[in-house]
């Protein structure tokens, strides 16, 4: 099956027509995306928990100030085992998880932890991750020095976290990079049509690094799903019904949130250890109990 190609617009007649020619891609959109994740189920895995897989970097793509978007592509043995599944393998993992991306840099052999993120069309045998660019950083050396079409080694995927589709309320608290394994999920929940809990964001970032913004304003959209962005102390231009504060998280906007409810809400914190901890001692003067907090 095909993936069916978007209609434009301008092509909807405004006659109210049943079925809309927009319904129908959307219908069929839904068809491919099941069917394909059906085909995935049943692939043989290009990565391994075990062993270092080769990807080459296939494309950069510059997101913020200092974020990028790196994608990557599996690169087949020469000499290959026969495989007892007939399909080819595929990039395989869970909304949430992380793979681990292996370098020498200087002599000295170091691993990093990366949420792969879905961004526009992804092949079944591609991965991309969102990176921060630290100016002293190792791995942040080796990523800058790495030339398009390069070979690197990765493993995965890692992450134990299943998500539940039958929430009344769930909270994500997210700062900085910490925003990719939240953004997966709730992606996920918000594809899944027998979900119907209520989502709600909250994430601490800076000026000029206010990942994935425009994707997580498409998703505002959805009839279950807000945000609300924390930039200290400066002033960002607003788009239309998005939330910004000029300031940090502070507990009473977790207070108001809650409003004395805390114990029915699950919530999911990805961020520094300094960061989570603050944020899980507000939780707990709101009353969530910790068997409904997860941090990553």
């Amino acid at each position: 099956m095909e993936r069916p190609i978007k209609p434009d617009p301008s092509d909807c007649c405004q006659s109210d027509c049943n079925p809309c020619i927009l319904d129908v891609y959307e219908h069929q959109l839904k068809k491919y995306e099941k069917a394909l994740k059906s085909t995935r189920d049943s692939s043989v895995n290009c990565l391994s928990q075990t062993s270092y897989s080769i990807f080459r970097l296939t494309s950069v793509e510059k997101h913020t100030k200092d974020t990028f978007f790196y994608t990557f592509a599996f690169v087949k043995p020469e000499k290959t085992e026969t495989l007892i599944h007939k399909e080819a393998p595929c990039v395989l993992y869970h909304p949430s998880q992380y793979f681990m991306l292996k370098a020498t840099v200087e002599g000295e052999s170091l691993s990093r932890a990366y949420t792969p993120i879905n961004v526009g069309d992804q092949k079944n045998q591609e991965f991309t991750v969102l990176i921060k660019l630290y100016e002293n950083g190792k791995m942040s050396k080796y990523l800058k020095d790495l030339d398009v079409g390069k070979n690197t080694l990765w493993r995965g995927p890692y992450g134990d976290y299943v998500i539940s589709y039958h929430e009344k309320y769930m909270l994500f608290i997210a700062q900085g990079t910490g925003i990719a394994p939240i953004y997966t999920i709730i992606c996920d929940l918000l594809q899944n049509e027998e979900c119907f809990t209520f989502l709600k964001l909250f994430f601490c970032c800076d000026h000029y690094n206010v990942l994935l913004r425009d994707e997580l304003y498409a998703l505002s959209h959805f009839w279950n799903f807000t945000y609300q962005l924390f930039v200290n102390n400066v002033s960002l231009e607003v788009k239309y019904n998005e939330t910004v504060y000029s300031r940090k998280l502070e507990s009473k906007d977790l207070e108001t949130y809650f409003d004395g409810n805390g114990k029915n809400v699950k919530v999911l914190i990805c961020g520094s250890v300094n960061f989570s901890e603050h944020i899980k001692t507000y939780l707990r003067q709101c009353g969530v109990e910790q068997e409904n907090i997860f941090t990553f």
